[in-house]
C-alpha cells in the first residue's frame, strides 16, 4: 500500500485526507493536521516548514506521494525541498509568483493577453500617489494587498474614505505586514464568480468540478471578507462556458507558464468572474481552495490513488475523470470575533466519527480545522474557522438542508456561521 503525506492543518487537508482514505489504497499521514483528523488517518508532529523533519519522515517510511495543501510552505519552496524524495503535488517555487504576488500575477496576465481587470500598482514608498488615485477613482473599486494575506487581503470599496482607510493599513504595513505593502487596485466587474479547479501534470490537465465560494462572513454577502464561509459545486452555468474558459484563460496561463518559466505541476485555481458570457481572472491560487476543496473532492468519483497515479506518470490528459451526479454544499462555522480577532475556548462535545473523524451520517460529512484536544469526547476550538459542514445529495436544497444538519448537531458557544450558502 503506498503512503502519502498530506502537508497542512485545516479543513481542506482533513479532505484531502478523507479523499486519499476512501481509496482504501493509500496509508494517509498528515503533518501536523489538527485533533479532527482520528484514524486511520494518522496526525504528525511536523510543523508545515520543519524541512528537515518532513525529509526524515518521508525517506524512513518511504513515501510515496506528498500532497501540500495551504499556499505558504510552497512559496516558501517546498516541493523544491522534497520533489528529490517523493512525488510532490505543488508547484516549483519559480511559478508560486502567481499567488505570492498578485502584481506579478497581474503583468503575467496582461502580458499574455489573458482576460482580467485594468489594474494599477503601488508601493508603500508612494502613499501621496495612492491618495490622489483613489481621490479622483470611480466607485466601487477593487483594492489587494499583493503577498498573501490568507485570503482576507481584499476590500470593495464603495467609498473613498473607505478605500483611503484599506490602503493606508496595508501600505504602512499595519494590517498585513509585508504582504500589503505593494498594493493592486483593480478596476471592479460586475457579474458572478466562480471558483475552478484543474490538475495539472505538466504535460496535461483534468478539469475538477467548478464551485461558487461565499467569501464574507456575514449573510447577503455583507461584512468583511474572510477565508471562506461556504460553497457550494457543482455551479449552474451553461454547457459552452467551461470551454469559453478553457480557451480563454486556462490553457493559455498554463501555455505561457511553460513558455516563460517551466511547465506548471499541482493543483490550480483560477478565481473568476463571469461577466455576462465573459471570464475574467480575479486571481490565482497553486492550491486547492479552502472551502471549495470540501465541496468538491466528494464530487469525484476517482479515487485520489488514480489520480495520484497518472499524475506521477504525467498522463492526466489520458484519464477519464468521473463526477456523481450529485450537489455538494459546504458551510463553514466560526468562533467569536473571527475574522478580525478571533476568540478560542469553546468547547464541542463529540463523539468518535468514522472515515477519519469525517462522517456524520449518510450524505453528510464535517471537515475539521481550528481545533484540539479538550479530554475525552470533546474538542475546544483554537479561534477561527473550526469545520465545514458538507451535504451531500441528488438536488441542491436537500444537500444545503444536510450540511446545516451538521451545524445542528455541532454547536459550540457564540458560533458563528452564515444561513444563506446555496440558497436559491
Amino acid at each position: 500500500m503506498d503512503k502519502v503525506l498530506v502537508v497542512g492543518r485545516g479543513a481542506r487537508e482533513h479532505a484531502i485526507a478523507h479523499k486519499a482514505l476512501l481509496s482504501g489504497r493509500l496509508e494517509v499521514y498528515v503533518a501536523p493536521g489538527n485533533a479532527g483528523m482520528q484514524p486511520p488517518i494518522h496526525r504528525l508532529p511536523i510543523e508545515e516548514n520543519a524541512i528537515a523533519a518532513l525529509r526524515d519522515f518521508i525517506r524512513q517510511e518511504k513515501v510515496r506521494y506528498v500532497v501540500v495543501g495551504p499556499e505558504v510552505p510552497l512559496v516558501r519552496g517546498l516541493y523544491d525541498d522534497l520533489h528529490d524524495l517523493a512525488i510532490v503535488v505543488g508547484p516549483p517555487q519559480a511559478l508560486t509568483f502567481l499567488e505570492g504576488s498578485k502584481a506579478r500575477a497581474k503583468d503575467f496576465m496582461k502580458s499574455h493577453n489573458i482576460p482580467t481587470a485594468n489594474y494599477w500598482v503601488f508601493e508603500a514608498s508612494q502613499g501621496a500617489e495612492v491618495e490622489k488615485f483613489l481621490k479622483d477613482a470611480s466607485y466601487p473599486i477593487v483594492l489587494k494587498a499583493s503577498g498573501l494575506a490568507a485570503g482576507k487581503g481584499v476590500l470593495v470599496a464603495r467609498t473613498a474614505e473607505e478605500a483611503l482607510d484599506f490602503a493606508r493599513g496595508a501600505l504602512s504595513g499595519q494590517r498585513f505586514g509585508r504582504a500589503g505593502q505593494t498594493l493592486v487596485i483593480e478596476e471592479f466587474l460586475p457579474g458572478v464568480e466562480r471558483s475552478v479547479f484543474i490538475l495539472s501534470d505538466g504535460k496535461g490537465y483534468v478539469l475538477l468540478p467548478t464551485a461558487q465560494d461565499y467569501k464574507r462572513l456575514r449573510d447577503g454577502d455583507e461584512g468583511p471578507n474572510t477565508g471562506g464561509m461556504g460553497a457550494l459545486a457543482p455551479t449552474a452555468d451553461e454547457p459552452n462556458w467551461i470551454d469559453t474558459v478553457r480557451e480563454k484563460i486556462i490553457e493559455p496561463t498554463l501555455h505561457a507558464l511553460k513558455k516563460d518559466h517551466r511547465p506548471y505541476q499541482g493543483f490550480l485555481y483560477f478565481g473568476l468572474m463571469k461577466v455576462g458570457v465573459d471570464p475574467y481572472v480575479l486571481e490565482y491560487n497553486i492550491r486547492l481552495g479552502d472551502p471549495e476543496a470540501q465541496v468538491i473532492l466528494p464530487l469525484i468519483e476517482n479515487g485520489m490513488d488514480e489520480l495520484l497515479f497518472y499524475y506521477h506518470y504525467q498522463k492526466l490528459s489520458e484519464l477519464k475523470v468521473r463526477f456523481h451526479r450529485r450537489y455538494a454544499v459546504g458551510v463553514v462555522a466560526a468562533t467569536a470575533g473571527y475574522p478580525e480577532a478571533p476568540q478560542a475556548g469553546a468547547r464541542i462535545a463529540m463523539s468518535s466519527l468514522s472515515e477519519g473523524g469525517t462522517y456524520v451520517a449518510p450524505g453528510t460529512y464535517v471537515y475539521w480545522s481550528g481545533v484540539r484536544e479538550a479530554g475525552e469526547n470533546a474538542l475546544e476550538t483554537t479561534g477561527g474557522r473550526v469545520y465545514t459542514a458538507v451535504g451531500l445529495s441528488d438536488t441542491l436544497e436537500e444537500a444545503r438542508q444536510k450540511a446545516y444538519g451538521v451545524i445542528e448537531r455541532l454547536p459550540f458557544a457564540d458560533m458563528q456561521y452564515r444561513t444563506d450558502i446555496a440558497r436559491a
